[in-house]
């Protein structure tokens, strides 16, 4: 393997853009003061207007769409998605969202009208999504996963998440053990869409030792494209109604943005992967 085959790049990428005010005043922050180099849009935030137009005024923070199922209320008519609507016009919650795909009742064809609706929605923002995922990983249950797909190639959408971590490490955490062991076996099949080479974030989140955390598995990041997701954001009232994760998201902001991450990246030479400056003029 050649020297450049080796070099390491991490590409962080904040969750949750546009979810409320708090959480995008909070991704903003830890673009400008920290680390993040990507976000991804909730299409059906209820900060989406203001949020996409703070993207279109920092064109160096790539963004792509948070494709989502299990929260808040869906872009397409609710009669036309029966089986993901809940109650109050709103997406069913992610457990029985689970059960009715279990069961074969949350259909195919509905859920790729309604991610198509969202990712339309980004464009007519007058934004050029540079990647997708999706909330609560949905985009990799069987079936699903070639809906994301599909929509990638049809709107030109370069890269689609892969969220496959080492179960190497942190074996005390069950929780992000159990879920990396899913997503692990999810994430076997063939990906025709680029992706990154590791993928890290599941044992940070939650973590009240954030920071520490963090700087622990910078040094043993493997050559090539690391992506770390993130969840920063500031706390306010509207995430303490919509969210769980709240004290949490303000932990990572202030992790992110500490100095001693940007100098500790320095120092083991792992550049930061920014978007492509010509990615918009391409799109366009």
């Amino acid at each position: 393997m050649n020297r450049r085959a080796k070099k390491r790049k991490l590409r962080v990428t904040a969750d949750d853009f546009g979810f409320v005010p708090g959480v995008t005043d909070g991704i903003l922050e830890a673009y400008e003061k920290g680390i993040v180099t990507h976000t991804s849009l909730m299409a059906g935030g209820l900060d989406f207007e203001r949020a996409a137009a703070l993207s279109r005024e920092n064109p160096g923070l790539g963004v792509g769409i948070h494709l989502t199922l299990t929260w808040g209320k869906p872009l397409s008519p609710p009669a036309s998605i029966p089986s993901l609507m809940g109650e109050d016009e709103k997406f069913a919650p992610l457990p029985l969202a689970l059960k009715r795909y279990l069961g074969g009742r949350l259909k195919k064809g509905e859920v790729a009208r309604e991610w198509k609706n969202q990712i339309e929605s980004v464009f007519r923002a007058g934004l050029f999504p540079t990647h997708l995922d999706s909330h609560h990983h949905l985009h990799l249950l069987p079936g699903l996963l070639a809906v994301a797909f599909q929509l990638a190639g049809e709107y030109r959408v370069p890269w689609l998440r892969r969220p496959r971590e080492s179960c190497r490490h942190h074996f005390h955490l069950r929780e992000a053990l159990l879920k990396r062991i899913v997503l692990g076996m999810l994430t076997l099949r063939p990906w025709p869409l680029p992706t990154s080479d590791a993928f890290r974030g599941l044992t940070l989140q939650g973590q009240r030792d954030y920071l520490s955390r963090l700087k622990e598995i910078l040094p043993s990041l493997p050559g090539g494209n690391t992506e770390l997701m993130v969840h920063p954001g500031r706390a306010d009232r509207l995430l303490e109604k919509e969210d769980t994760y709240v004290w949490e998201r303000e932990i990572e902001l202030q992790s992110l943005c500490d100095p001693g991450v940007k100098q500790l990246l320095k120092d083991l030479e792992i550049e930061l992967d920014r978007p492509d400056s010509d990615f918009r003029k391409e799109s366009l």
